[in-house]
């Protein structure tokens, strides 16, 4: 069950670019479903400033901005109160790494209450209380509540969101138990990434997640094409489709020294065909890997 492209995982490398992104899905949440209230509109539009700021790695415009954010909400809650503004709040206090204040921020949230339509606001809110809960030391407690929102959740964002941090978790439990308690964590994961992806067939992440974990079981085949579908579908971030190619090359590198000559040669006829439509340099150097 050795993999030295997957071993990432055991370095908490299977949520890569997952901060990338949350900003991404967060801010299209807040852009697409968020009424346009006039108290919430100085803080969304600096939260989402910061998130933009982000995506262009300019980290230091980003913190401004979500200092910004924080700073408009606090004065909006209080004359205008609401679950709404405290979400945004927390958000951006997470960006911050203000644990405490942002899970204050989310507990009164709760405490306001989401009118009729705001599901997705509270689902929000959920996932960013189980991050601050994350990042205290409860991952059993915060592992539930991924697990609730990929259960409850309609909305693919969301899905995706929770998704990452779920996987995250487990795969690295998983990871640490003894071989055959492993394999076995593996396959309920396996199970679960499956329903995902029955759940919604073409979101390319959901396909990312079950090519990592086949490839710990040692089904490098199963992994390739679940890696390759991911591809084709699109992923959430650079870094994670990156690291979706590496795997590629890691399961074409496996299956070369396991098939048999005659299965290797229909193996590399398909491989070459992807090679090729993909532009890349040759069989493992992607277009954008130098040598």
């Amino acid at each position: 069950m050795n993999n030295p492209v997957s071993n990432n995982l055991k370095k908490n490398k299977f949520g890569k670019g997952l901060k990338f992104c949350i900003g991404i899905y967060l801010s299209l949440c807040l852009l697409i479903f968020s009424s346009c209230v006039s108290h919430l509109k100085e803080a969304k539009f600096y939260y989402d400033q910061g998130e933009g700021h982000l995506r262009l790695y300019q980290t230091e415009e980003a913190m401004a901005s979500f200092k910004k954010a924080v700073e408009e909400a606090e004065i909006k809650v209080k004359n205008h109160a609401s679950a709404q503004l405290y979400m945004v709040k927390g958000l951006s206090e997470i960006r911050l790494e203000l644990w405490e204040e942002a899970e204050r921020s989310f507990l009164k949230a709760f405490s306001l209450g989401y009118e009729k339509g705001e599901e997705w606001a509270k689902e929000l809110s959920l996932f960013g209380l189980a991050s601050t809960m994350e990042e205290f030391g409860l991952e059993d407690s915060a592992l539930k509540v991924y697990e609730g929102i990929l259960g409850r959740s309609n909305l693919t964002p969301m899905t995706v969101l929770a998704a990452q941090k779920y996987m995250d978790i487990s795969l690295k439990k998983a990871l640490q138990m003894p071989e055959p308690e492993c394999k076995k964590e593996l396959m309920k994961l396996i199970g679960k990434a499956e329903k995902l992806t029955e759940k919604d067939l073409s979101c390319g992440y959901f396909h990312y997640v079950q090519s990592q974990i086949y490839s710990h079981l040692g089904r490098y085949r199963k992994s390739f094409e679940e890696a390759v579908m991911a591809k084709e579908l699109g992923l959430p971030s650079e870094e994670i489709a990156r690291d979706n190619d590496l795997q590629i090359i890691f399961c074409y590198k496996e299956l070369k020294s396991i098939c048999s000559p005659g299965e290797w040669d229909t193996f590399q006829k398909i491989y070459s065909r992807w090679v090729k439509k993909w532009h890349w340099k040759d069989s493992v150097t992607p277009h954008w890997k130098t040598r």
